[in-house]
Formats: C-alpha cells, sequence, structure tokens
C-alpha cells in the first residue's frame, strides 16, 4: 500500500553553475514532491513517461535511489526526455525554457497507465502541466475521474510555466478545470492572483474554494504560508530563515512535506486542529528553506531529520 502516488513530468532540470557553465539535475514537479514526501516518511509511487534515453534512463534510477516506486514510469523508445534550461536571477528567484513538445511525458497515453494502482494508495497528486498537451491530458483527467470516484485525498499544484501553453487564457482555464477534483491545492501568490483576480490572500483562497477544494495553502518565500480551510481555519504560518541560492522546487518540497504529514497522521483532513495544522504547515516550510540552499530540484531536498533539526534551530 502506498501512502501517496502522484502523475506527471519528469525531467532534466540544466542548472547554471557558479563556473557559467549548467549541471543537469533531476527535476519534475510530481518527482519533486514524491521526493520530499518520500523523505518524510511516505511510501510513493510514481506514474509517467520518459524517454529511453540516457536521461530517462538516469531519471528512473534516480528515482530508485528516492526509494520511489517506478513500477508505472515508462520509457518509451519513440519519444525523447522533456528538458528544461534554468535561469537563475541574483537573488535566487528562476525561470525556464523548455524542450518539451512531442517529448515523452506529454505522450503519456490511456494504455500507459494501470488503474488498479488507485486501489493501492491513500491519496493522488497531480499539477497542471499534464494539461498543456494531449494525450497526456485526457490521461490525467482519466485518472482524477477515477481518484475522485474512490474518494481518495487529491492533492494539486496548479503550477503555471507561461512558455507551455498556447495562451495564457488556456492555461487559466485548464488550471481551474484542475480545481474541481482537487481536495488540497497548493498555489504561489502569483497563481493565485493569476486565477483569482485577487491579491488578498483571503478573498483569492474563498474564490479557490468555491471549485471544491478543503484547504488552500498560498507559499509566499521567506514571509512563509498562507493557509484556509472550509472548516473555517485559517492564518499565517511563518517562514523558516535560509540562506538563498536556487528556489527550484521549494513549493514541491513545502507540499511534499506537507502532504505527507497529512496521510501518515492517519486523521482525516476536517479531523485535523488548528495547532497541528500550523505546525504540520511550519515543517513544510522549513523543508523548503532547506532546499533552496542548495542547486537543483531533487538533489536538494532534505531529509526528515534535517528538518526537524532546522526546526530546533529556528
Amino acid at each position: 500500500m502506498f501512502d501517496i502516488c502522484a502523475v506527471g513530468e519528469l525531467l532534466i532540470d540544466f542548472t547554471p553553475t557558479s563556473e557559467g557553465n549548467f549541471k543537469p539535475n533531476p527535476g519534475g514537479a510530481p518527482c519533486n514532491f514524491l521526493t520530499s514526501a518520500q523523505k518524510m516518511g511516505s511510501k510513493t509511487a510514481f506514474i509517467g513517461k520518459v524517454g529511453k534515453d540516457a536521461f530517462g534512463t538516469h531519471l528512473k534510477t534516480v528515482l530508485e535511489e528516492q526509494k520511489i516506486d517506478t513500477n508505472h514510469l515508462k520509457l518509451d523508445e519513440k519519444y525523447g526526455t522533456t528538458l528544461a534550461f534554468v535561469h537563475l536571477y541574483p537573488n535566487g528567484d528562476r525561470d525556464f525554457s523548455f524542450y518539451r513538445k512531442g517529448c515523452a511525458d506529454v505522450m503519456l497515453e490511456q494504455n500507459d497507465i494501470d488503474l488498479e494502482l488507485l486501489n493501492q494508495t491513500k491519496a493522488f497528486h497531480f499539477g497542471s502541466l499534464s494539461f498543456t498537451d494531449e494525450p497526456s491530458r485526457s490521461t490525467v483527467f482519466t485518472l482524477l475521474k477515477e481518484a475522485k470516484r474512490k474518494a481518495l485525498l487529491i492533492t494539486y499544484d496548479p503550477n503555471y510555466r507561461a512558455p507551455l501553453w498556447n495562451s495564457k487564457t488556456e492555461a487559466i482555464d485548464y488550471m481551474k478545470k484542475g480545481l474541481a477534483y482537487a481536495d488540497i491545492v497548493k498555489v504561489s501568490d502569483e497563481e493565485l492572483e493569476l486565477l483569482t483576480d485577487e491579491k488578498d490572500f483571503s478573498l483569492g483562497a474563498n474564490k479557490l474554494m468555491a471549485f471544491g477544494p478543503k484547504l488552500i495553502c498560498v507559499t509566499l518565500g521567506d514571509k512563509g504560508c498562507f493557509y484556509k480551510s472550509a472548516a473555517g481555519l485559517d492564518g499565517l504560518v511563518r517562514g523558516v530563515k535560509a540562506n538563498q541560492v536556487d528556489t527550484t522546487g521549494a513549493g514541491d518540497t513545502f507540499f511534499g512535506a506537507l502532504i505527507s504529514q497529512i496521510v501518515t497522521s492517519g486523521q482525516s483532513l476536517e479531523g485535523i486542529d488548528q495547532a497541528t495544522l500550523e505546525a504540520m504547515i511550519l515543517t513544510a516550510n522549513a523543508a523548503a528553506a532547506i532546499c533552496i540552499e542548495g542547486y537543483g530540484g531533487i538533489p536538494s531536498i532534505p531529509t526528515k531529520e534535517a528538518v526537524l533539526k532546522r526546526l530546533e534551530h529556528g
């Protein structure tokens, strides 16, 4: 039995080094998320597709090293592995250039997936980048409908990467479609405004919850995380100090750490009290703080021991 399974992109992030070169790092939001959850103590599995090439083979090995189940990861001989080049700014923020059209992750088809896996997991995670192209769009909607039918805990990252969409309007439309399936949603403050036209976190969270989610988390960088739940809980949980060098994977690390704690707690989402939820969010903030102190996504995601130690020191 798995605690969490996720579907989506697994790719190579080429991250700039201090020498002016690019270093290939394993990445992709759903696998960053799973790595964080796995390191926090969850048992995880990944559904996706990479090329049967040097990059894809390496990525499969990386997931196996992280103890993420790869029995539902397909290596395709026809389509290559997706690549992304990360552009870092002096403050550690970043932007991306993608080589993804016709690549393996967006070519995930119905016959690549085994719906039986959804009988073997407590939670199902997805992100909006699966909706940018067919056939992955239809494939993920099939998984979502089945996960919803089985009443799994569904977690969602409406991740906005402008270059991957035909238009901003299309992006917003499909990002909103995902909300109808989700129980827990993580957005950045920029994504919240994109989806709701609201700068006010509380008003924006209300608009997102109107689609059906029960908990909204708005990540705010070093300021922490604003949260709001359908049970009437809300608040701002402080950030954890960090020496920021690369923010790649920070939101995924936060979200994976949070969902791992929720799923392994054995409590229903509605049954978690405010003090416990805020402690979980603070722990997730600490995980993200450690992540941004290293380069790349998966290589910088901390162990549970490292997260707890950071919390001890503020």
